[in-house]
């Protein structure tokens, strides 16, 4: 008896302490409560908020998980386990939690808008727009939650029109309903009407001057339209609210970068680095940042790095596609590819900082990569020859050029890669034909100018041992 009443005093004072934001306490509380009795699905269901309150999501889950094990019928956990595996990204088993949430409750209005959600942070997202339409039919007032959710898939897939409508609409229905004017705002930056844009963030920074997902928009606005220094603000103001806000950390960065600060630059991805070593592209930031600082071997070492990261995300998109194409074969002859957001860096501006480097059979890597989706991109079919005629790979740089031409009859560098390929093979005569061609395309251009000398000067050879041979001959 004396344990059940001393339980019940700490789950009481805990609930105190919770309401009064002392999140450490509560805990502490809490956890008495259940080392007296474990099995009180209440308290666990009480910790997971104060958990979550605090910050600590992945405690928080288990809590609700516990939780939901020992009142299997109650919605309550359900629905807090699946909101808070959507926030870890967790979202297929977000999905199986609100499965059971809407055979409990089908008018739960939260549970249909983080279906939404998950649906299609997955890629899935003519089944989100499904959830949507029944989330209307079932709910029996329009859902602000559902269209806002709704709006965020429109916006991935650039139909900002439909995701406009959707996020006016919901503003209608909840004008107090946090972030509508700043994703409308990302509509309008989308859209090309900038100024709308601006007006919009300030406006939502007005009601709610601390959101830091508002204020990293919000700068990164400011930073494209070339208004550098009040995007430095904006980011310093979220550093001032998050120190280690690793976001505003590369975004300084990049202003660093693009007004040739290298050093600062330098200094902010290296504290990225310290933060989080798994920031997306990080390593590629880095090496840049280095390699304008002229340190090659230091910076060659991140972009390796870089590269052996895009490489395995690579391997692993791969065995996705044939996984996926191996699985609806039956039902779809032509199934989605995997979701292209999974690559860390853009592989063509990595295969360029690797070329710089003196890594030329990485950069052909991934150049490759990058044509797999244009694959017939001119520049980036240069990049890819200059870099196999740097690694020693003559034939590959060779039919590359050959490619280019037939995209570009005109494009002098790889009439001088031709001519030079030539001339190294003691082709004479075929390089003089490229070098010729390229002349007669721009007649004042250097380089092949230069290789006119070679020619004439290969020629001459040529035409002297015919001569000495002849006389050998008589």
């Amino acid at each position: 008896m004396s344990d059940w009443l001393d339980a019940e005093a700490h789950a009481h004072k805990a609930q105190e302490m919770y309401q009064r934001g002392r999140w450490a306490e509560a805990e502490a509380e809490l956890r008495k409560a259940l080392s007296l009795n474990p099995d009180h699905a209440e308290w666990h269901y009480n910790l997971g908020l104060t958990l979550e309150a605090a910050g600590r999501d992945a405690d928080a889950l288990a809590s609700y998980e516990r939780a939901t094990t020992l009142m299997p019928d109650e919605v309550d956990p359900m629905l807090a386990a699946a909101v808070t595996s959507n926030r870890l990204g967790q979202h297929e088993q977000a999905l199986k939690w609100l499965e059971r949430v809407l055979r409990l409750d089908q008018h739960s209005e939260v549970a249909h808008a983080q279906k939404i959600d998950a649906l299609w942070r997955i890629g899935h997202h003519e089944e989100a727009e499904t959830a949507f339409y029944l989330a209307q039919q079932t709910l029996k007032e329009p859902s602000a939650a559902c269209l806002a959710a709704m709006a965020e898939s429109l916006i991935v897939r650039g139909l900002f029109q439909r995701a406009e409508w959707c996020l006016k609409e919901a503003m209608r229905l909840e004008p107090s309903m946090p972030r509508l004017r700043a994703r409308l705002a990302a509509v309008s930056a989308a859209t090309d009407k900038p100024q709308r844009a601006l007006q919009l963030y300030l406006r939502e920074l007005r009601e709610d001057p601390g959101n830091i997902v508002t204020l990293l928009e919000y700068g990164t606005l400011l930073r494209d339209l070339g208004r550098a220094p009040e995007a430095v603000e904006k980011f310093r103001r979220v550093l001032e609210l998050e120190p280690a806000n690793v976001e505003a950390h590369y975004e300084l960065g990049r202003i660093a970068m693009e007004s040739h600060r290298y050093e600062q630059a330098h200094l902010e991805y290296e504290l990225i680095l310290k933060l989080d070593s798994q920031f997306p592209g990080i390593h590629m930031a880095v090496g840049e940042a280095l390699l304008r600082r002229g340190r090659i071997d230091d910076a060659r070492e991140h972009l390796i790095e870089e590269h052996e990261h895009l490489r395995a995300t690579e391997i692993e998109r791969n065995e996705q596609v044939a996984a996926q194409r191996a699985k609806s074969a039956a039902d779809d002859p032509q199934p989605d590819e995997a979701d292209s957001s999974m690559y860390t860096a853009d592989p063509a501006a990595l295969g360029d900082l690797l070329l710089e480097s003196g890594e030329p059979a990485r950069a052909a890597e991934l150049f490759e990569i990058a044509l797999r989706s244009r694959s017939d991109h001119p520049d980036l079919l240069r990049q890819l020859a200059l870099a196999r005629f740097r690694a020693g790979d003559r034939e590959g740089g060779v039919a590359i050029s050959r490619r280019v031409l037939r995209l570009d009859p005109n494009c002098l560098r790889s009439m001088h890669n031709l001519a030079l390929a030539a001339l190294e093979e003691g082709r004479i005569r075929t390089a003089a034909g490229w070098v010729w061609r390229g002349l007669r395309v721009n007649r004042h251009d250097a380089d092949l100018r230069r290789l006119r000398m070679r020619v004439f000067a290969g020629l001459f050879k040529e035409s002297w041992r015919r001569l000495i041979g002849r006389r050998r001959g008589t």
